[in-house]
């Protein structure tokens, strides 16, 4: 699928990356496609672990996470070329619980310091993976103080729909090999169709719009969330033949505002404009690139002070 070729490349770009002291801790003999961690240590005493699904921040970001205190880790609990496993896989809560709590073990720090974040499915795992924590899934009983996601679809009846319009559609071919892909994924685990299983595909979401109190949203009340979309509707009119029922801003709205209603008074959604372009410079509003990450970093230093 298009959108996760960069993806891909700016997982490597972290590989790569100038910023010294990256640490790289690999979770299954044999195989460093998936199950592992890339952590850097602050130049002093640590305030809380930013742990970041599937990519990365800038040199210039690590650097300035580094020295206001913030430990940096990278998590790549699924491979990026299965990332849509994110959006229902259990094992890639498991993995990303044993890393964290490993890496908080570790270094001493408290199971409330940890901010997660990430970019479209690796959002919508983030999400999932506070979610697990509230309802006393982790092992390691990590209490996540925040969370945020850049685009992430978030409700699966919602986005099957979508996904099955752009196959019907037939206008962009990336469009339709990832509708395929999202299709076959979620008929295999939620067993159906939203039509013919509403129930699974509700429970199965970070937020259902159909469901009161918006399901698994309930479960993020006292956690600090920053959504980040660009719903540049003209663009999804003329490369996709996408209306605003077919992109995840509205999922991200929706949750926010269902967060609110549910009284968490640090849900915030932040809307962009022109600000989405793809590493080579071309014009895509589901890109990284929506994000300051100045910004988003003094939001994470503000949490865990």
């Amino acid at each position: 699928m298009k959108h996760l070729v960069p993806l891909i490349c700016l997982l490597l770009c972290f590989y790569i990356s100038k910023a010294q002291k990256a640490i790289y801790v690999y979770k299954s003999p044999g195989d460093s496609t998936q199950n592992f961690y890339i952590k850097r240590l602050p130049h002093g005493p640590i305030k809380g672990l930013l742990v970041i699904n599937l990519r990365s921040v800038s040199d210039s970001s690590k650097t300035y996470a580094l020295d206001h205190g913030i430990m940096l880790m990278g998590v790549i609990a699924i491979s990026p070329d299965s990332a849509l496993q994110y959006l229902t896989s259990t094992q890639a809560l498991d993995r990303t619980d044993r890393m964290i709590t490993e890496v908080v073990n570790q270094y001493h720090i408290p199971s409330n310091k940890v901010i997660i974040g990430g970019m479209s499915v690796g959002g919508t795992g983030a999400l999932r993976y506070v979610e697990y924590c509230k309802a006393g899934s982790s092992k390691g009983k990590i209490n996540p103080i925040g969370c945020f996601a850049v685009d992430p679809p978030l409700d699966y009846e919602r986005f099957y729909r979508a996904s099955n319009d752009a196959v019907q559609r037939n206008f962009n071919q990336d469009a339709v090999e990832e509708g395929k892909a999202v299709i076959q994924l979620l008929r295999s685990t939620l067993k159906g169709t939203p039509f013919s299983n509403a129930k699974a595909y509700q429970q199965a979401s970070v937020f259902s719009y159909s469901s009161e109190s918006g399901s698994n949203a309930k479960l993020l009340t006292d956690v600090a969330i920053r959504l980040y979309t660009e719903p540049d509707i003209n663009w999804w009119i003329e490369n996709r033949r996408r209306s605003y029922y077919d992109f995840n801003s509205i999922d991200c709205a929706a949750l926010v505002n269902q967060l609110k209603l549910n009284s968490n008074s640090k849900a915030e959604l932040i809307v962009t404009s022109n600000k989405g372009y793809q590493e080579d410079g071309t014009k895509h509003p589901h890109s990284w690139s929506i994000v300051n990450e100045k910004d988003l970093l003094n939001w994470c230093i503000e949490l865990f002070n």
